[in-house]
Formats: C-alpha cells, sequence, structure tokens
C-alpha cells in the first residue's frame, strides 16, 4: 500500500497504524488502540524495505521516521503517546491518562523511552552474531528454503538499522546496567500493589512493553521465531527480575484480551477492534 493510498484511505475510512510487529513501542499503540476499542486498518512495516513509504507518510513531521504511525483524518500522529492520547480521546473506556496522573506518566514514560532505546544495542548486537536471527529478520513471505542464501541482505538490512538509530554495539554493559536500573524503579513502584496507580493505566502498558526487551512475552500475545526470542532475552536479567516478569504476565492476562492476530506482509492489512 502506497504512502498516498494509507493517506486517502485514513481520511475516507479508518485510521491507519503503521507497525511492526515484533516492535514494543507498536505494541504500546496497538494496546492502547485496542483497549479503547478504537477500530483502524493495521499496516505492517518491515525496516529497511518499507522506509521509502514511512518517509512520504511521515514527511518532516521528524528527521529519523519510525513506528509505529497512525494516519488519521487530518493528522498523521509519529509516536507512541501521542496515538494512546489519540485513543483516550475517541474511546469508551477509562482513560489510559487521566488528567490527574498526565504529569507521573509522562514521567515513566521518557524513563522508559531512554531505556528501550539503549536496548536496541542489545537486540541488534544478539541479531547480527546469530545466523538463525539474521534469517528470522527477512519477511514473513520469504521461503525458509531462501532465507540463507540472502543473509548477507539480513546482515547489511541490521546494520543499516543501527545506523540508522546510531546504535553502540559496542558498549552492550552499560545498555544493561541501565536496563537494570529503570526495571529496579518499576518494581519499588509497583510494590506489592496491582498497578502503578489506582487502576490500570498507560503507565502498566509501559512497564510491560519494557519488558520485552528482558523476556519476550508469550506467542500468543506477539509472535517471534525461537532465534528472535534468544536475541531478545536477557537471561541474568530474567533471573533477577522474574518476580516482574510474572507480574507482565498477568497484566497480559488480565487486560490485553485474546491476541489471535498474526502479523501480514508489509502490503497487506487488517483491521483491529479489541471489542468487536
Amino acid at each position: 500500500m502506497s504512502a498516498v493510498a494509507l493517506q486517502t484511505r485514513a481520511t475516507t475510512a479508518l485510521p491507519v497504524l503503521l507497525s511492526l510487529h515484533y516492535s514494543p513501542w507498536s505494541e504500546r499503540a496497538r494496546w492502547a488502540l485496542d483497549y479503547q476499542c478504537i477500530e483502524y486498518r493495521l499496516v505492517q512495516h518491515e525496516p529497511f524495505l518499507g522506509e521509502r513509504r514511512l518517509r512520504k507518510v511521515v514527511g518532516k513531521r521528524t528527521p529519523r521516521p519510525t513506528v509505529p504511525v497512525l494516519v488519521t483524518d487530518g493528522a498523521v500522529l509519529c509516536d507512541s503517546w501521542d496515538i494512546a492520547r489519540y485513543a483516550d480521546a475517541h474511546g469508551t473506556r477509562e482513560k489510559l491518562v487521566p488528567p490527574s496522573l498526565e504529569g507521573p506518566i509522562r514521567e515513566l514514560y521518557e524513563l522508559t523511552e531512554s531505556t528501550m532505546r539503549r536496548s536496541r544495542n542489545l537486540v541488534t548486537a544478539a541479531v547480527l552474531a546469530d545466523k538463525s536471527a539474521l534469517d528470522e529478520s527477512l519477511p514473513r513471505y520469504v521461503p525458509g528454503v531462501v532465507r540463507p542464501l540472502l543473509r548477507p541482505i539480513s546482515r547489511y538490512g541490521t546494520r543499516w538499522f543501527a545506523r540508522k538509530y546510531g546504535l553502540d554495539l559496542a558498549d552492550l554493559g552499560t545498555a544493561r546496567r541501565v536496563l537494570a536500573e529503570t526495571l529496579t524503579v518499576f518494581r519499588e513502584r509497583y510494590v506489592d500493589r496491582p498497578y502503578l496507580f489506582e487502576h490500570f493505566t498507560y503507565a502498566d502498558i509501559l512497564f510491560c512493553t519494557l519488558l520485552q526487551c528482558v523476556c519476550p512475552v508469550a506467542d500468543h500475545y506477539l509472535r517471534i521465531g525461537p532465534a528472535w526470542r534468544r536475541a531478545w532475552t536477557q537471561p541474568t536479567l530474567v533471573t533477577e527480575f522474574g518476580d516482574l516478569i510474572r507480574l507482565r504476565d498477568r497484566l497480559y492476562a488480565e487486560h490485553r484480551g485474546e491476541r489471535t492476530r498474526v502479523a501480514q506482509p508489509a502490503s497487506t492489512a487488517t483491521t483491529g477492534n479489541a471489542c468487536a
């Protein structure tokens, strides 16, 4: 689907969400829209291959376009925070970012953003070091028997991704330390409470998606291959923060609903609505 077609469809029918199926940032956006019962068309983005279309859709709104992007009637939202606010404004359920909690939730958003940007280093370095993970990084429509032959392209695309985001693939210790420190902050905030605040909010979604960089959630919610699951897993942190992983799993079970949709190729779209 072209950039023009995306924008035209959004002005004539449902909002269009450009999403990367395994990305925790995209998962935040999908979760917020689904939670608020917002109907939307889901279009899967492919890194590197879909960059040209993404740049056309985003335009000059940001110097380094990335997903998720929500194209609505009259607006292009390029940030998961803005998409969550859009969901609250057009949704029917209790707000994920209540006005009285906007400041504290925004603070946790900034902390999570900074930490996850560093965590990209860990995942990208692990993918580059694993031939099977490189094979799994190709679009889903590429036949398995062909993937090893395309490994040089996969490696080039992964290194391109690292350059795009200015990743430091040498200093992984710092990224791991910052991730542990942020998880400790969340552990102290939760204590023995079911939620970070009085009820389920966007802050809990931030927490859940942060843990994707430590121990990916079950395939029932976000389907990834076994090699990619290894690349996204930090074994020492899994051991240290097992209590938070169990809390994440409970929050998914209680608030994510029955997730059965799998990622579609970038050229196709599906309709999302968790409340149908």
